[in-house]
């Protein structure tokens, strides 16, 4: 459900594009300097887009490193650090963790199993330190797993769960920003629901896998996908964004779209 949310390079500048991988190696840095090496297999750009937006709001500056990356040893890297990405650092493995977890009581997947064993430790200090946020997304996944077992076929019902998920993520500042991120993580979490499940559309009627758009044409998608976005775009404008606006409206007007304009053109 996560691989949407990531930027256009092709519609940022140079510096942008420099920026925006900075803080991806920041929150990879994090991954395993904080939680071990390992960890760093769970990394997701959709959580840089979580580290930069609360940043953002927030006004948090960023420590500015320089040095190798033990998976890309061979040329030295900028790395961009503060306390939310070592946030989305956490919630990043969390959600590996609970998908893991969840894919091995539903499907038996052994290699499921593995994974979350890796991540067992972690996830116990990343509850302790984060509950409200671990036992939503446990909760919620658990919720989606029950709904695709009963076929449900109205596509707002499991977005609204995974909605419900993403709002949590988002809503870790203990301040009255706190509902806005919720609100926007919610609706973000509605359209990324919706946005996988039409592009996994015809693959998943191919193999018999649930998906809420069954009984729809891909294209039939598209006037729904446009107005969870704009429903997005409006819990967005909320937000007082102090930081990286180009970068964020690039991911929130283009880069999510990516995925969706490839598919429509049969890539």
């Amino acid at each position: 459900m996560f691989g949407f949310v990531v930027a256009n390079p092709q519609k940022l500048t140079d510096e942008q594009n420099v920026r925006y991988k900075a803080v991806y190696c920041g929150l990879c840095e994090d991954l395993g300097k904080e939680r071990g090496i390992k960890c760093r297999i769970a990394l997701t750009y959709d959580l840089v887009f979580l580290a930069i937006v609360l940043s953002s709001v927030c006004g948090e500056e960023y420590m500015e490193t320089v040095g190798r990356c033990p998976v890309h040893p061979a040329k030295k890297r900028k790395f961009l650090q503060n306390k939310y990405t070592s946030y989305a650092a956490d919630m990043n493995i969390a959600l590996a963790y609970y998908k893991y977890i969840d894919d091995w009581q539903d499907d038996n997947s052994k290699s499921a199993y593995m994974k979350a064993k890796l991540f067992s430790k972690e996830v116990e200090k990343i509850a302790e330190k984060y509950p409200e946020q671990c036992e939503a997304i446990k909760k919620c996944l658990s919720e989606l797993t029950e709904i695709e077992k009963n076929g449900v076929l109205v596509p707002d019902v499991p977005a609204v769960v995974f909605g419900k998920l993403l709002g949590s993520v988002f809503a870790v500042l203990d301040t009255p920003l706190k509902s806005y991120l919720y609100d926007f993580g919610f609706a973000l979490g509605k359209f990324i629901y919706v946005m996988d499940a039409a592009v996994d559309l015809k693959s998943d009627i191919k193999k018999q896998k649930y998906n809420p758009f069954i009984q729809y044409s891909f294209i039939d998608t598209e006037p729904v996908l446009q107005m969870l976005m704009a429903e997005c775009v409006e819990k967005y404008k909320v937000l007082p964004i102090k930081q990286d606006k180009e970068i964020i409206e690039n991911i929130l007007f283009s880069g999510v779209w990516t995925a969706f304009d490839a598919r429509k053109k049969g890539k």
